[in-house]
């Protein structure tokens, strides 16, 4: 039987919605008996360590094969990995969270309550989808197919060099396109669901104290998703610090993808956010006039009443506070403390390769070829 998918009357942190559950190569893993436990991290890793890395290692080590034949495995196996294992419970609790608290915070209004767990359902059947798995299987063990020996023929020059290149092109790359594959697939499934959910008639909040109409609970989730950004980063610093490619285009293209990924969907909610704010502003614009009018009208009409504790001082702090709550809401669901959490890995270091006009086309194939192959 079938897990039921969305419960409205969940509480924030208690809606079924996962990102990781459900996912057939997951799902897999687990009825293998390597996810899950008391170290469903450590297990999974240490298998694929001495999958696609350990037997290319001794190799090299036993023989003395070229080292530019391992260059692809140290960051990968040892880093990138294990990050996006662990990464799995961490963002999927603050993803899982985000979905229920559209409801919870009855930011979805009861006629829209339909539309809203029909996208959910429709989210987790794109997860759950067993031709997307087959197709990342295909992808991850085609590149290295269509590429030949990912470029590494040229230190091709003694039988161990040979099992070497074969071995990480065939099996040790594909295991990590896998698992990087399977996190790209998980982002495009929460950027679709919050799509469509952009297209709802939300109740936003002008005045809500999260500066964000209500949305604030967003930016945890989106910022877990740099976790895939870590990983992928120290892939590319491993291939620059080897000099194999231009560091300007690297780091540019790679933080232009980062920015993409983390603000993309936010940035999806911004015409509401913003039609919220004007809406809140003539609002409480025209509340606030009639309340000042009456306030003068008490205070300076000489009728000569005691200004001290009179309630009606504390309304009108708290009517400026609202307003300046709504003069300040947010186009983006996100803050600056995760703006510059966002600017720390990825962006500082590629503005030299902006300022010098790299091409973005050039930029993004490269950070691709550098992390896939």
């Amino acid at each position: 039987m079938r897990r039921p998918v969305f419960a409205g009357s969940q509480p924030p942190g208690g809606g079924h919605f996962s990102l990781v559950e459900g996912d057939p190569l997951f799902e897999l893993q687990r009825a293998a008996h390597l996810a899950g436990g008391r170290h469903p991290v450590l297990r999974r890793a240490v298998i694929l360590a001495l999958l696609g890395y350990v037997p290319p290692a001794l190799v090299a080590l036993v023989f003395g094969a070229p080292r530019g034949a391992l260059l692809p495995l140290h960051t990968r196996f040892l880093i990138a990995i294990p990050t996006l294992l662990w990464a799995e419970a961490f963002v999927d609790s603050r993803v899982r969270s985000a979905v229920a608290s559209f409801t919870a915070r009855g930011l979805v209004r009861p006629a829209e309550l339909p539309r809203f767990q029909s996208i959910v359902t429709d989210a987790e059947r794109l997860h759950h989808s067993i031709r997307m798995a087959v197709a990342i299987i295909a992808i991850a063990f085609g590149i290295s197919s269509l590429s030949g020996l990912v470029g590494l023929t040229s230190h091709l020059t003694t039988v161990p060099a040979t099992v070497i290149a074969w071995w990480v092109a065939f099996l040790s790359l594909p295991l990590f396109r896998i698992v990087l594959l399977q996190w790209v697939w998980r982002w495009v499934v929460w950027a679709i669901l919050l799509a469509r959910t952009s297209r709802l008639d939300l109740e936003l909040e002008p005045a809500h104290p999260d500066l964000a109409g209500g949305l604030g609970f967003l930016e945890q989730a989106a910022i877990s998703f740099l976790c895939l950004q870590v990983a992928t980063g120290t892939v590319i610093a491993g291939r620059l610090a080897a000099k194999l490619l231009p560091v300007r285009q690297e780091i540019a293209g790679f933080t232009v993808i980062t920015v993409a990924m983390v603000l993309g969907p936010l940035a999806l909610f911004s015409r509401k956010l913003i039609r919220a704010k004007r809406r809140g502003e003539l609002r409480y614009g025209e509340l606030a006039s009639r309340h000042h009018r009456l306030f003068e009208r008490r205070w300076f009409g000489g009728d000569g009443a005691e200004p001290l504790g009179d309630p009606s001082f504390s309304s009108l702090a708290d009517l400026s506070s609202g307003y300046g709550l709504i003069s300040r809401m947010r186009p983006v669901p996100i803050g600056r403390l995760s703006l510059v959490l966002l600017l720390v890995v990825c962006f500082a270091p590629a503005v030299p390769a902006l300022l010098a006009g790299v091409p973005l086309n050039d930029m993004l194939v490269r950070v691709v070829k550098s992390v896939l192959l």
